[in-house]
C-alpha cells in the first residue's frame, strides 16, 4: 500500500460500528491521511441492535479510533438526502483541513422498505434511494472535484458501488437502479476528470457481513419469532454457502481495496469498477 501521510480523505457514511465506511476511514488513517468522516444523526429505531447494545456513537467512536491511530479527525453531521447539505460538507472539510485529496463516497440508503416488486414500490422510496445512492455522489464530486482541481495536485474519488451495480436482483429496483446509474456517473466522471490526474474508480462489494441496519430483516424476524441478530445470522450463513472463497466478505475487504484505488499505485486505474466478492461476479 501506499503512505498518504500528508493527504486528506474525506468518508461519507462512516458512523456504523462494522460497515464499510468506518473499516475505510481506519484504512486510510492507517496509511496516513488525516481523516473527515460523515455520517446522518440516526435515530435510535434505525440503528442496528448490535450498536444499542454497545453503546456505540457512531462518528464520535469512529473519531476517537482514527485519533488513537495518531491522525486528526474530523467529524460533519451531514444529511445526504437534502441535496443543499452535500457542498456545505465538502465546504466544511476543506475549511477545516484546507483540502480533499480522497473522496470516498460511500453513504447508502437503508434497504429493505424497497424490497417489494417494481409494482409495490412506493415512489417516495424511489426518490430516496436515488437521492442518497446517486444524487448525493453526483454533488460530492462535482463539488470535491472542483475544489481539487483548484488545487491542481490530482486527487481520487472512490464509490461504493455493489454486485446489486451489475446485476439486479428481485424486489430491488430502487436499490439496484441508483447502484446502476452510480457506475455510469464513475465512468463519465473519470473522464471529464482525467485531464486534472484525478481518477473516479468504483468497488463493488457482495454481501458483507455488516451489522447495517435493514428494514426487510428487522421484518422477517418479527414475523419469524426471533431476534434481529438471529436473523441476520442465518442470512450470513447460508449466503457463505455460495461463495466460491467460502466465506461471506468483510469490511475490511472493501476497505482494502479502497486504500489502493485512493493511492499513488493505482494512479493509471480509473473508469473502473472493482469486484470486490469471493467470487461470485466476474464481470
Amino acid at each position: 500500500m501506499d503512505n498518504l501521510s500528508g493527504k486528506v480523505a474525506l468518508v461519507t457514511g462512516a458512523g456504523g460500528m462494522r460497515g464499510v465506511g468506518r473499516a475505510t476511514a481506519l484504512e486510510l488513517a492507517r496509511e496516513g491521511a488525516d481523516i473527515v468522516i460523515s455520517d446522518v444523526k440516526r435515530a435510535a429505531a434505525d440503528l442496528p441492535p448490535q450498536e444499542l447494545k454497545a453503546g456505540w456513537r457512531s462518528l464520535e467512536s469512529v473519531q476517537a479510533e482514527v485519533q488513537a491511530l495518531g491522525r486528526r479527525c474530523h467529524v460533519v453531521w451531514c444529511d445526504l438526502s437534502a441535496a443543499a447539505q452535500v457542498p456545505q460538507l465538502i465546504e466544511q472539510a476543506i475549511s477545516h483541513f484546507g483540502a480533499i485529496d480522497i473522496l470516498v463516497n460511500n453513504a447508502r440508503a437503508i434497504i429493505g422498505r424497497d424490497k417489494v416488486p417494481v409494482t409495490e414500490l412506493d415512489e417516495a422510496v424511489w426518490r430516496r434511494f436515488l437521492d442518497i445512492n446517486l444524487t448525493a455522489v453526483f454533488l460530492a464530486t462535482k463539488f470535491a472535484g472542483r475544489a481539487m482541481i483548484r488545487r491542481g495536485q490530482g486527487g481520487a474519488i472512490v464509490n461504493i458501488g455493489s454486485e446489486n451495480s451489475k446485476r439486479a436482483y428481485p424486489c430491488t429496483a430502487a436499490y439496484t437502479a441508483s447502484k446502476f446509474a452510480m457506475i455510469g456517473l464513475t465512468q463519465a466522471a473519470a473522464l471529464d476528470l482525467a485531464p486534472h490526474r484525478i481518477t473516479v474508480n468504483a468497488v463493488c462489494p457482495g454481501m458483507l457481513d455488516t451489522d447495517r441496519m435493514s428494514y426487510w430483516e428487522q421484518d422477517q424476524a418479527r414475523q419469524q419469532g426471533v431476534t434481529q441478530e438471529e436473523f441476520r445470522a442465518r442470512v450470513v450463513a447460508d449466503a457463505a454457502k455460495a461463495i466460491p472463497l467460502g466465506r461471506i466478505g468483510e469490511s475490511e475487504d472493501v476497505a482494502r481495496a479502497v486504500a489502493f484505488l485512493a493511492g499513488g499505485k493505482s494512479g493509471f486505474i480509473t473508469g473502473q469498477a472493482i469486484n470486490v466478492n469471493g467470487g461470485t461476479l466476474f464481470h
